[in-house]
């Protein structure tokens, strides 16, 4: 498979996030007014220190965290894959993908000058993994817990 980053440059990313080598996912419960009872996932570091969180609940919230903490980091990457719209769409491409025109209010199959490129985690946390793959990572299960899962973060 050819991957979206060389490895020299995958290399150097750990090298410069090493806090990433091992993320976890955690789950709370919410005790704020609005929100209390919710379901809370919260994507951290080794450290301990907080990437990105969601609320609620009725959709893949590892897969949203894990999302847009991909978003976040790899947006450039992301702009060179194909999205894939989902059941109707054998065209390829990457499910959870979105490159949304801002001037047509249209999702589009690849990104353009005029386009928002994001991944929608609520898709599937094995969909955000696939495209984690295609940049050229790899996410190896350490352990599960109570409430919380850990993963560590390779170069393929």
């Amino acid at each position: 498979m050819k991957y979206l980053l060389n490895k020299q440059s995958r290399e150097e990313f750990l090298a410069h996030n090493y806090e990433f080598e091992e993320i976890y996912f955690k789950w709370t419960t919410s005790h704020n007014r609005d929100t209390y009872g919710y379901n809370i996932c919260t994507l951290r570091d080794k450290r301990g220190n907080k990437i990105n969180s969601n609320c609620g609940g009725g959709y893949d919230m590892k897969g949203t965290a894990f999302g847009e903490f991909i978003t976040e980091y790899f947006n450039d990457e992301l702009k060179r894959l194909t999205a894939n719209y989902g059941s109707g769409d054998n065209g390829g491409g990457y499910y959870g993908l979105v490159h949304y025109n801002n001037k047509t209010h249209k999702r589009q199959k690849r990104a353009s000058k005029n386009t928002t490129t994001y991944l929608d985690g609520g898709c599937g946390f094995s969909c955000m993994q696939s495209v984690f793959n295609k940049i050229g990572f790899k996410l190896n299960f350490v352990s599960e817990m109570k409430s919380k899962i850990e993963y560590k973060l390779n170069v393929k």
